[in-house]
């Protein structure tokens, strides 16, 4: 029972076509790659038979390329791209497709599950990475089996659970920014039924990779009255995160395993670094001079009081105020497996809390502009459902259900420059009034279900008909209001934002919106000899609308968005090459992208102040090709690389700041690469040597284009040298981003400027670990 379902326990060696690196299921000869067994579609199967494009990483591979967070993870797969807000909420873009946004109420269009639970808000997916069993990146639209809000694809963790065996680890390592980060696990058998893991990690960061300049001669604009702190070295992290597994397994067909976990990180929040634009779309001469700094640079024209990062290093900021970050969760999940004869159920339940409290200086520039608190809390319970036929006989099936329910709250507070002259508009009796402070507050309740069915039907030895349908339905129901509090006299007064013409218009919303649609699944698999598998799909994937979480200056901003979809055309061939020491496999793909979600750069009409929405476009276009390999020459020495081709182009004439745009974080040309060669060198020791990289070419943060919001190409270079001792040590050093490239992850629109995070530079450092 507890070999079925607890797939890959015990599985040694990792590689894979389309970037992956899975698990090989089978003892090979030296030189032969082997068997690969991936569990994309539920169920143990062999990665060279499954239709789908697949990049996957077990726990020893994510140990060897030294993955402690999703960013790293994307930095080994093409394709695939990571947007994360303020370095803290990962949010991936496969192919081009997903949301780049920061409101915790928006769910990513790249699914994320952790031990098959899905998270819904991108606070839930930044948590640490440690003691990981597999990593499963499923590129496009999984409309069936992964089903809630995939139009980009699905990302899958899933942990590392207890063995037959006492055994376990404890890994300490230390780099260059003084970061110590202790692992470790145990775990066992307590019974012949019962056995249990503990594992956890800590990490310390004591020295930031940012320094900031700012001196008060920086500014002669007032000062934040409450948030004011130009620290020298921002970047100071500490957290802690820990896990407790218990299996249960009565060898007659009942098997249980209970999850329980929880985290907390605080620290400082990434400094930002503010860049101005040339032009918004009815914004009036937004790029005219301004007594503080003026135009000295033509690409930019700074932000409301005309300044703009312009020294050129990314991580030298002049910021009069470091925020600080603090973030727990807690958790906990129950799997029942249940034999019932020829089929099997299977049940998940989970529930998940999260706090976020985070102090932002949001304007990334030496003078007071913008710093703000979000305080975001999150409660999320699910429960799925499915029965599933077993895998003997030319027929198998799987069909199930699923609900969940989610509430998110968030307070915004932030305190802004008199000196902006942001008022309320429609009320006389505050006219002259200026706004010194906002506030925002929402709740969102959204309740989810759906229903899908999947099968695959083996018509001959060399044909299997695949096809599979899901019904999904989410109710969400939204409540917000955003308020100028302002001062007369030394007396304090609240007004509700309202740039618009009426008192309707005012940034108050108290409304529910349904979202429902079947997506799914047609393929088929044809496998001229066992060797080669040639496969097309046709298949669709739904990410719901909602509201926009961010603050609102008017009531219309607070409409809800309509949700997305993208039909996915892609045929590919898989294939095992030179007696098993090579794999070489294709694809190719067309998107039919509808409504896409983008957050947009806007101006009011009203006071040609810009601002931030969620919106939809009309539509998009996404073609592609990708070719991928595995190779071993010879014992010990494996290279796997893959190359990635894209060519995305929004359609939308109704608007022609985007039509004709390509997609953001849409790379037209990316490749990865690794090589690792693994030898001995005296009795008892092997050394290891490895070098990972992945280019990716140059692309937009943004739908609009904006030319300086243009990613270059780069390319990222990793290391690694261990020592490995049969009795279980093993000493590694390591660096990261060898060729020190820096690039924006993040960029939102605010006052007339963009404000952007950027990725971390060179890190180096040393590993020593001990498995017994």
């Amino acid at each position: 029972m507890k070999k079925k379902w607890l797939a890959g326990t015990g599985l040694i060696m990792i590689t894979a076509p389309c970037g992956a690196i899975a698990q090989e299921a089978s003892a090979p000869a030296a030189d032969q790659l082997g068997e690969i067994v991936v569990t994309a579609q539920k169920r143990d199967q062999n990665l060279q038979d499954v239709g789908v494009s697949i990049a996957a990483f077990t726990g020893d591979q994510l140990k060897d390329l030294g993955v402690t967070s999703a960013e790293q993870i994307a930095e080994s797969v093409s394709g695939v791209q990571v947007y994360s807000y303020l370095g803290r909420q990962p949010t991936f873009v496969i192919r081009g497709i997903g949301v780049q946004d920061f409101a915790p109420n928006v769910a990513p269009a790249a699914a994320v599950y952790l031990d098959e639970v899905y998270l819904g808000s991108n606070i839930l997916t930044g948590f640490q990475i440690f003691d990981t069993d597999r990593v499963e990146i499923l590129k496009g639209p999984q409309g069936t089996l992964f089903g809630r809000n995939t139009t980009g694809g699905a990302v899958s963790y899933s942990t590392r659970r207890p063995g037959d065996a006492v055994e376990g680890y404890a890994e300490l390592s230390y780099d260059n920014y003084r970061t110590v980060t202790l692992d470790a696990a145990v775990g066992g058998p307590l019974s012949p039924a019962l056995s249990a893991r503990l594992a956890g990690r800590y990490a310390k960061q004591s020295r930031g990779f940012y320094h900031n300049d700012w001196t008060p001669a920086d500014t002669t604009l007032p000062l934040s009255p409450l948030f004011f702190d130009p620290k020298r070295r921002p970047g100071e992290q500490e957290s802690w995160a820990a896990r407790g597994l218990l299996e249960y397994d009565d060898f007659d067909g009942v098997g249980l395993l209970l999850n329980l976990h929880g985290g907390e990180t605080s620290g400082d929040v990434q400094p930002l670094s503010s860049i101005g634009f040339t032009s918004i779309p009815g914004a009036a001469e937004p790029c005219t001079a301004t007594p503080l700094e003026g135009v000295s640079d033509p690409r930019f024209c700074g932000d409301a009081f005309g300044y703009s990062d312009r020294d050129g290093d990314p991580y030298r900021v002049r910021v009069d105020f470091v925020g600080r970050n603090h973030e727990r969760n807690y958790g906990a999940s129950l799997r029942g497996e249940f034999a019932l004869g020829a089929a099997t159920l299977t049940s998940i339940t989970s529930y998940d809390w999260a706090r976020k409290r985070a102090f932002t200086d949001t304007d990334g520039a030496p003078h007071h502009e913008l710093n703000q608190l979000r305080d975001t809390r999150l409660e999320q319970y699910a429960q799925e459902l499915r029965l599933a036929s077993s895998d003997e006989g030319p027929l198998y099936w799987i069909a199930g259900l699923y609900g969940a329910r989610e509430t998110i709250d968030l307070r915004f507070f932030g305190t802004l420059s008199p000196l902006l002259g942001l008022t309320n508009f429609t009320d006389p009796a505050l006219a002259g009034r200026v706004a010194d402070q906002l506030e925002l507050n929402f709740a969102q309740d959204t309740w989810s279900a759906a229903a899908y069915a999947h099968a695959e039907w083996k018509a001959s030895d060399r044909l299997t008909v695949i096809a599979g349908v899901r019904y999904s339905y989410e109710d969400k129901a939204f409540r917000s209001r955003s308020e100028w509090i302002y001062t007369d006299g030394g007396t304090p007064g609240r007004a509700v934002v309202n740039f618009g013409a009426t008192a309707a218009d005012a940034a108050v919303v108290d409304d529910s919106a349904i979202y429902k649609s079947f997506s799914g699944k047609v393929g088929l698999n044809y496998k001229p000899s066992d060797e080669v598998l040639i496969f097309t799909s046709i298949s669709r994937g739904f990410k719901s609308g909602g509201f926009d979480g961010d603050f609102a200056f008017t009531r219309q901003q607070l409409q809800p968005f309509d949700e997305e979809k993208l039909t996915a055309y892609e045929v590919g061939v898989k294939t095992t090459l030179l007696d098993g020491r090579l794999f070489l496999n294709a694809s190719a793909y067309h998107y039919d992208f509808r409504q896409p979600q983008v957050r947009v750069a806007q101006v009011d009409t009203v006071t040609g102040l810009p601002f931030n929405q969620l919106r939809n476009l009309a539509k998009a276009r996404v073609n592609g090709l990708e070719v991928d390999a595995t190779l071993r020459p010879f014992r010990g020495f494996d290279l796997r690389g893959g190359v990635a081709w894209m060519d995305t182009r929004i359609d939308d004439p109704a608007q022609p700041v985007f039509d004709s745009n390509d997609l953001p974080l849409a790379a037209k040309f990316s490749a990865n690469l690794l090589a690792r060669y693994q030898f001995a060198i005296g009795d008892g020791w092997d050394m290891a040597i490895q070098v990972d990289g992945k280019h990716s070419g140059a692309y937009f943060l943004n739908a609009e284009n904006t030319p300086y919001l243009r990613e270059k190409s780069r390319t990222l270079v990793n290391a690694r040298v261990g020592l490995i001792a049969e009795r279980g040590w093993d000493l590694a050093l390591w660096a990261r981003n060898i060729t020190r490239e820096s690039f924006a992850v993040q960029s939102f629109a605010l006052f007339g400027a963009y404000s952007v995070a950027y990725n971390p530079p060179r890190t180096y450092g040393a590993t020593l670990r001990f498995d017994w």
